[in-house]
């Protein structure tokens, strides 16, 4: 028997599991029975709290698919209520071990329990090399491509996770589904990347649908959204502090003069519960 908990961040929801004092065997093929919406809780990923020697708590995260991530905006955000509201951490700011480095996050109170996370998410890593993506150059911003017949001006980043980026005029002409499955297994990202499409609306709010490498399309990514302000800010005049609409609802994005990104956003508890079929 496990004991765990849903929580969402947006209607992107997880599964989040507290190894800290429990051995748990092979994490990857948990993660594939727990996040089947038929079979298991239903998840878009599933999360482990564990012991670190480097932070005050350790994150895990895995894709429905199985497959282990560096790190996820909503997760880290769903993480931290799961800690702090679970006793697992002492304080209202602590610092979180991920496998895309240690994270700052501060939980924001509403009648005791943790309503909203704000995440301070580092600086963006541009390299293309570390990406990865195919091409010669260092970086890959604002290149025009043409995958499966079609034009697309991308720019790739990591800031927790690895991200594509493709400013459009008309985000409701996007076919997610299509689109978004093709860039992210087209040639140019050998392993593959989380694909979102933006519309600005204006200097302080812009649009944005994702589709999610391992999870296919989510109702928000905070990773995205926080890349899509960062393109955003270099390359289509977006203030420091935005508002970013997805399917789900809003995350604010804000941008320091360091180039630090800082997250904020709701983490909502959705039940716990008892899994039965975990070894």
């Amino acid at each position: 028997m496990l004991q765990f908990e849903k929580i969402h961040g947006l209607g992107n929801d997880f599964v989040i599991i507290n190894a800290i004092d429990k051995e748990i065997k092979n994490y990857n093929q948990l993660a594939k029975k727990v996040c089947n919406r038929h079979f298991g809780v239903g998840a878009d990923g599933m999360i482990v709290a564990e012991k670190s020697s480097l932070a005050d708590i350790k994150m895990l995260f895995f894709n429905a698919n199985g497959t282990e991530a560096n790190m996820c905006g909503n997760g880290i955000r769903c993480f931290s209520k799961f800690a702090y509201d679970n006793k697992l951490v002492k304080e209202k700011k602590f610092v979180v071990e991920t496998l895309a480095g240690i994270m700052k996050t501060r939980v924001l109170l509403n009648e005791k329990k943790v309503e909203l996370v704000q995440v301070d998410m580092g600086k963006p890593n541009f390299s293309a090399k570390e990406i990865p993506v195919f091409t010669n150059d260092k970086s890959f911003i604002c290149k025009s491509v043409d995958i499966e017949g079609k034009e697309y001006t991308i720019s790739a980043l990591n800031i927790g996770s690895v991200n594509a980026i493709i400013y459009v005029d008309d985000i409701k002409k996007i076919d997610i589904e299509q689109e978004g499955k093709a860039i992210e297994k087209s040639y140019l990202f050998p392993e593959g990347i989380n694909v979102n499409f933006v519309k600005k609306i204006s200097g302080r709010e812009i649009e944005l649908i994702t589709w999610e490498r391992g999870v296919g399309k989510t109702l928000a990514c905070g990773t995205g959204a926080a890349a899509a302000v960062i393109i955003g800010r270099k390359y289509f005049n977006l203030n420091s502090k935005v508002n970013v609409n997805l399917e789900g609802g809003s995350i604010g994005i804000e941008e320091y003069d360091d180039g630090r990104i800082i997250m904020t956003g709701l983490a909502t508890s959705v039940f716990k519960g008892e899994y039965y079929n975990y070894e």
